[in-house]
């Protein structure tokens, strides 16, 4: 699966960071292998996604994982636009800073990427996102 933009990302993660949209998380590590890409992320009670997410118990958002999952699968990947669908979109356990997680996301064909997240031995989403075909 490695390709240059995957090396260039591997070897400089705040190139990633600085391609997401709003505030992500730094980036502790980038792994690869033959079939997935897993970033390891340092989820902080600093971002802005915890504002109001709630007062004095900071969780963050399910469309906050989600948007990530997309983005970074979207620029990883060279996939164009937004997913067209979500699919068997499930989250488990909620995720409360300070907390490092791993989203990690498996290609499956030209346009369907599996996302995971998990952090601390609990899986706290996962789903399957569709992207359109290029140039829809």
């Amino acid at each position: 699966m490695q390709d240059s933009s995957l090396k260039r990302f591997i070897r400089d993660p705040g190139r990633l960071s600085a391609q997401v949209s709003g505030d992500f998380p730094r980036i502790i590590a980038i792994d690869e292998n033959d079939s997935q890409v897993t970033l390891r992320l340092d989820v902080s009670p600093e971002l802005s996604w915890f504002e109001g997410h709630f007062p004095g118990e900071p969780v963050l958002p399910g469309i906050i994982q989600l948007h990530w999952a997309a983005e970074v699968a979207s620029i990883l990947f060279g996939l164009e636009g937004p997913p067209q669908h979500v699919k068997r979109l499930k989250f488990s356990n909620i995720i409360v800073p300070p907390r490092v997680i791993e989203l990690t996301l498996a290609r499956h064909g030209a346009r369907d990427v599996q996302f995971q997240i998990e952090g601390e031995d609990l899986q706290h989403s996962q789903g399957r996102l569709v992207f359109p075909e290029p140039g829809r």
